[in-house]
């Protein structure tokens, strides 16, 4: 996580008292005074010497004094560094990752629970409210579509897009049977093989709503490439949200509590967050006003990328700014880590 440490003016002994304000000030939430900055950061200094170092920190914005008798806390340039340089991660337990793919596997076959699954597991791991931005494959170019007969209520979609390939199962419609399922199979890549999915979906709309009344056979059979392609998906499906109620629980006070909430039903501007986030950058942590959002100024969101091209998708944590920076950080990482193996595994 580091960005290279070039604040000019800070010195060691800076540094380290920086690190005691910052811990201090994120278990208690109080303005820290000198002694408990002494005693968080285990340095051997006199206490007047402490009162000086503090006043350069200050001085550097990485500290603010909210009265002149009251102690220090950081500024979000003081956040910024801490986490950037000096947080120490918890790791989370040597289960953890099976115990996030069991729930997402256990959660069905679809990309969308696992998205799900994989959200109320971290929020409920780290009591904060948890979202996944799941890979949107609008702009992908179909490949081709196969189906799989299973019986004749069930087949196997097999869709690629581009450099990927999504794999669901997909009710068969009344009196279609398995060479019905080829034609259906047929038509679907005679008329949009190399055509972008959002396209397909859009087509198959229009294709499907002008037969409405129609009750032949390519009724059934667009009904069942459109089955294979998922038209119900909508931005409100790519995005899930969990543990709303932990933001509740954490608001400074019931008027910040329902502002946030109501940004938390934005879906596109909580997408339009999680797609700046870089797949490969491992966690990155983005400070109230650097979120873009105004209702999440005195929140934080730490989120993690995870999948490349079209397959891009990401993970993330909103909470207040004094959370556990220790043990979410490796959280999130790991769950876009499990989710990200996880489709690529349906690939």
């Amino acid at each position: 996580m580091s960005r290279g440490l070039a604040v000019p003016g800070l010195t060691a002994r800076g540094a380290d008292l920086l690190r005691g304000v910052v811990r201090a000030y994120l278990r208690d939430g109080e303005p820290v005074s000198s002694q408990v900055a002494l005693r968080e950061a285990r340095v051997q200094v006199s206490p007047a010497t402490v009162r000086v170092v503090l006043g350069e920190l200050t001085h550097l914005g990485l500290l603010a004094q909210p009265h002149a008798s009251a102690g220090r806390v950081p500024t979000a340039a003081g956040l910024r560094l801490y986490v950037d340089h000096f947080l120490r991660t918890r790791m989370p337990p040597a289960d953890a990752r099976g115990g996030l793919a069991a729930a997402m596997r256990d959660a069905g076959e679809e990309p969308e629970a696992w998205a799900r699954a994989a959200s109320r597991h971290l929020a409920d791991t780290c009591t904060l409210t948890a979202l996944v931005r799941r890979p949107r494959f609008d702009e992908a170019v179909v490949r081709r579509l196969d189906f799989l007969w299973l019986d004749r209520r069930r087949a196997l979609a097999v869709l690629q897009l581009g450099d990927t390939v999504r794999h669901h199962l997909v009710a068969v419609p009344e009196g279609l049977d398995a060479e019905g399922l080829a034609r259906a199979q047929n038509l679907f890549n005679t008329e949009w093989s190399g055509v972008p999915l959002g396209a397909v979906r859009g087509a198959l709309r229009a294709a499907i709503e002008a037969a409405a009344a129609d009750r032949s056979e390519r009724t059934h059979l667009l009904t069942m490439a459109a089955r294979a392609v998922d038209l119900s998906g909508s931005a409100e499906d790519e995005l899930a949200v969990e543990g709303r109620t932990y933001l509740v629980r954490h608001a400074e006070s019931p008027e910040l509590a329902s502002t946030v909430m109501h940004t938390l039903d934005d879906t596109r501007a909580l997408l339009s967050l999680l797609d700046e986030l870089a797949p490969d950058a491992g966690a990155q942590v983005v400070f109230g006003a650097q979120t873009g959002l105004p209702a999440l100024s005195a929140c934080t969101v730490v989120g993690a990328g995870f999948g490349e091209g079209v397959g891009r998708g990401a993970v993330a944590i909103i909470g207040p700014v004094r959370m556990d920076y220790a043990r979410v950080v490796p959280w999130v990482v790991l769950t876009a880590e499990v989710l990200g193996e996880r489709l690529r595994g349906a690939a």
